[in-house]
Parts: structure tokens; sequence; C-alpha cells
């Protein structure tokens, strides 16, 4: 992400315009960070080829939520989903389009990225929002990561320390809190204070066969215990589950096929043969949902409907493994969690990055707008902006996303809810509003949404209007659950507390 530069900004202290050449944030021009794939240079492009720009598009796509598609999937009935996951492919495939479009139509000086765009064409208050989403969507990202590696682990910690090997409901959540804290504090920590994430590149590829590897063990262990029992699972709904939890299903199923983000680099990478590009998106969509249709169906057809406590499918397949009856399995099962464990660990600084960057240049505005009420002169303001962050700024706002990342996991812990929130804002702004307001400002030409409303426009503003009908539900809905959560894990406290001081009285 383009960090808000000091003469473009809500907070400018200069109203110089500065040559295209004027130095970025360094800290978001890292080739690794999350947002930063955001940011493309033609003049340093290379032509890739259409196979790399597939397998660029497709890692993209797939990620940890392949384990939560059968959460998807059982919320929303397996034929209400395969339309829905139908219709999500078809509007990100035109909305990826349109900003491969508005790509080609850009000025040299301007960045590629969401920030960057929004900024020169629709204003501050939108460059602002923007980065808004992308401080809450990186939060529930870096959530979703936490529950995901702590609850792959804690079902095989549980049955590995049961003298029975079995796997405990009241062990579980003990474990799942020991796991989120430590991988949090003695790992993750540590590893977001690098300034130099070039070192992980290998989390990529790691990610790529681990998730490869726990998708296939899932379906075989699916699939096997299908055959041995041929009969559906309690819940099972053909059609349509409509309720409250179908429109979190589609916050998450739209997050689970978005590639926006990464869609102007990978078209850069093209080089002479952009044109494949909107086939290359298709076909790694397309690649996508038969992985989550595999994931999904087989584990829909085995255990019915699934609980948003659940949300993680591995996790429910190690609860019906017993380490003394099934060791083979336990060791297979074993591998694919610490995996994908491991993977998603050593994939948080770059969450943490994007996270960090935004807070950061935020910071940096602020003190330069300090510096400037202060007698220092436009120049000087500047170079406090432009200036590397300190150790003790880096390290600081370090600890206040990770602890901020534990808390906010520990005191929401369904990661249903939680990828919802982020496929809702991320659906609203980046995979549906913002394409569609690019495309009619840059490609189009249009100086206002008012003067869009024609026939011709007809496609752009059904995405908008779209956009705000969707983002309205799903996030209330979203924000509902949040509250709700909160709620019960306090009732739940005050009984355990009231459960302890009776048992205090009798025994006194």
């Amino acid at each position: 992400m383009q960090p808000l530069e000091v003469e473009r900004t809500s907070v400018s202290v200069d109203s110089v315009h500065h040559a295209p050449s004027r130095r970025r944030n360094k800290a978001l021009e890292k080739q690794d960070s999350f947002l930063a794939s955001q940011v493309f240079d033609e003049s340093t492009s290379t032509d890739g080829g259409p196979f790399s720009a597939y397998a660029n598009t497709t890692n993209t796509i797939l990620g940890a939520g392949t384990l939560a598609v059968p959460i998807a999937m059982s919320s929303a009935g397996l034929l209400s989903y395969l339309l829905m996951t139908a219709g999500v492919i078809s509007v990100h495939s035109m909305t990826v389009n349109w900003l491969v479009m508005v790509a080609d139509y850009l000025p040299k000086d301007v960045a590629r990225n969401y920030e960057g765009i929004a900024q020169e064409y629709l204003g501050t208050f939108a460059a602002h929002m923007i980065s808004l989403v992308f401080i809450f969507g990186g939060l529930s990202l870096g959530m979703s990561r936490m529950l995901f590696t702590s609850r792959s682990l804690a079902p095989l910690l549980a049955s590995l320390f049961d003298d029975d090997g079995v796997v405990r409901p009241q062990e579980l959540r003990s474990w799942e809190l020991r796991m989120l804290w430590s991988c949090g504090l003695l790992v993750v920590l540590p590893l977001g204070m690098l300034r130099d994430i070039s070192k992980l590149r290998f989390a990529s590829g790691l990610a790529i066969c681990t998730l490869t590897f726990a998708a296939a063990f899932i379906v075989f262990c699916n699939s096997s215990a299908l055959v041995k029992q041929p009969k559906l699972g309690s819940g099972f709904e053909f059609i349509v589950n409509f309720d409250s939890s179908f429109f979190l299903s589609l916050a998450m199923t739209t997050s689970n096929f978005s590639c926006h983000i990464a869609a102007i680099p990978i078209y850069g990478s093209l080089g002479a043969q952009k044109s494949s590009m909107r086939k290359v998106v298709l076909a790694a969509m397309i690649t996508a949902a038969v992985v989550y249709q595999l994931v999904g169906l087989t584990s829909y057809a085995r255990f019915g409907y699934l609980d948003s406590d659940g949300s993680n499918i591995l996790e429910i397949v190690a609860e019906h493994i017993n380490h003394k009856r099934q060791p083979l399995q336990f060791a297979l099962v074993s591998v694919a969690s610490a995996g994908v464990a491991v993977s998603l660990v050593f994939g948080m600084p770059v969450v943490l990055w994007a996270l960090r960057s935004v807070l950061l240049s935020y910071y940096r505005a602020a003190s330069a707008v300090r510096a400037k009420w202060a007698g220092c002169s436009a120049r000087q303001a500047e170079a406090i902006q432009n200036a590397d962050p300190s150790f003790v700024e880096w390290t600081t706002v370090t600890m206040l996303i990770v602890f901020a990342i534990l808390i906010l996991a520990t005191a929401v812990p369904d990661i249903q809810v939680v990828m919802s929130f982020g496929g809702s804002l991320g659906g609203t702004f980046i995979a549906f509003m913002y394409p569609a307001l690019f495309h009619l400002k840059v490609v189009k030409g249009h100086e206002s949404l008012r003067g869009a409303l024609r026939r011709q426009n007809a496609a752009e503003l059904g995405v908008i209007a779209m956009s705000v009908v969707y983002g309205v539900v799903c996030l209330s809905i979203s924000l509902q659950k949040i509250v709700r959560t909160l709620g019960e894990s306090q009732s739940s406290e005050a009984v355990q507390s009231d459960s302890n001081s009776s048992t205090l009285m009798l025994w006194n």
C-alpha cells in the first residue's frame, strides 16, 4: 500500500507537487508485503508467462480459508453454496477485469494500488477509507490465522496427553488458548520484529505444499469414512439453510475467491501476453472452486451440519482420530496439522508488515503535522514523514498489533465470524465498490457518480448498489454475531465464577 504522502493528504504539510520520482515509505516497498504487491512498476516487470500468472493467482486465492469451506457450505446448504460460488466467481472475474483495464489507463506517476488510485481519482476521504478497510481486514486476517494455528495443534496435543488418547472438549479449549498465546508471543512476535522478511520467502512455498497435503488428507479420510459407512451426516441440507449464517457463508465465500489486491501486479508480470489475464483469473478461480468443493462436499457429507465452533475441518478430522488405535492416521494428521500451523505462523510477519506500514504511515503524517505547527519548514516536515521508523516505533507498533490480534482472537474465537467480518469489509470495498468506481472514473472518464447514471454503465452501477446492500447486511450480521459471542463469553465466565464460589462455600 502506498503511504499517504505529505502533499496529497488531509494532513498536508506541503502544497508543492513533487515529481513522480518522489520517495516512498520503504516499509511499503518490500516485495513480500501483503499490501506491497499492489505497488507495481512497469519498468521492472518481467514476462512470467500465463502459467506463472496462473500459479500466482491460484496461490493468492487458495489459503487457510480452504479449511473453513465446510462450515461455509454447511451454513448455506449444498445447492445454494454451489450457486453462491458460481455467482461470486462471475462477479469477481468482472471486477478483476475492470482493475486490469484501469491499470492500462493510469499515468506512470500514479501508484498501482487501491490507495494510490483512490487518492488520485476519488479523493483523500476514499484513500483514508480504504486504508481503514485494510487495517480492520488485516486484524481479521491475523486473528483467523492465529485461530487456525491454535485449532490445528490443540486436538493433537489434547489426544497425545490424554491417557486414553481421546480428545475431551473441556481440555480442547484450554489447549487452544495455550497454543494461541504461545505461538503468538514466542514465534509470531519475534518474527514480526524482523525488518527484512525476504528470508521468509519459503513460507509461500511451504503454504502451498502443506495446504495441498492437508486438503488431500481431509478428502481421503472423509471418502474412506463414507465408503465404510455410506450415510450422510446429520443436518445435511441439499438445497438451502437460510438463516443469519447464510450471509456469513456469503461473506466467507466472497473472501475465499478474492485476488483483487494482487491482480494488477500479476497483470503486469504477463508482459506482452497481458491479453490472457482474463483466462488466467477464470482458470485460477475454477481451480480453487474444485479444491473447495472436494474439501467441502466430502466433509459436509460425512459430518453433516457443522457448528461454527468447529470451523477448522482439520481440527474436526483430528478429533475423530485416536492416536493409540489409529497410529498411522494420527501421524499423518499430525504432519498435516503441524505443517499448516507452521506455514500460517511464518506467514504472519507479512500480515504484520502490512498493518504496521499503514499505522506507521499515519503516525509519521501526524508527526509531520506536529512539526509543521512547531515551526519546522515544509522540507523538514517532509523529511520527518519519510524517515525510516526508529527501533522504538517499530517495536511498539509491532507489539501493539500482536497483542491486539491475540486479545481479539481470545475474545472472539469463532473463525466463521472473524472471516465473515473480514469478508464483509473486503467484499464491500475491495472486491465490489472500488473496482467499479475506478472503472467509471479512470476508464470511462466520468467526473461524478451522478454523471455516470446511464444505461451503458448498468454493470458498474449494479455492482456498486450490490456492494452497499451486501455490506449493510453481511457486516451488520457479523457485528451482531461478534457482540453475541462476547456476551456469551462473559456469561460463561460469570457462571464459572459463581460455580467456583459455591464450591468454595461448600468446602468451607
